[in-house]
């Protein structure tokens, strides 16, 4: 799964507990990126037990970039970005994540 794919999830929250891999809570799951801070990248999600919230995250040879914590990608959508509701294709959202990532995190 690309960030692009992973913006319906984020999008709609309940959709993304059916997707959720085997951690019990939201707040405790970080998103990273496969090898740079892309929009085709592969996404990882992680525990923040896992990872200590590290910004970088090596694991079996493959480095994890991190973009945010799960929650915190929510709230980017729904609030401060205010993208929800106002036409965005999921390919927009997820470069501007991105953008906020790279330049404002």
């Amino acid at each position: 799964m690309t960030l692009v794919d992973l913006i319906e999830y984020l999008i709609k929250p309940k959709k993304f507990k059916k997707l959720k891999l085997q951690q019990d809570e939201i707040e405790s799951l970080i998103i990273y990126l496969k090898d740079a801070l892309s929009v085709d990248s592969d996404v990882e999600i992680f525990d923040v037990e896992e990872t200590e919230d590290n910004i970088t995250y090596e694991k079996n040879g493959t480095r994890y970039i991190q973009l945010f914590p799960v929650e915190m990608a929510i709230d980017l959508i729904k609030s401060d970005l205010e993208l929800l509701g106002k036409g965005y294709s999921d390919l927009q959202i997820a470069n501007r994540l991105l953008e906020y990532r790279i330049k404002d995190a």
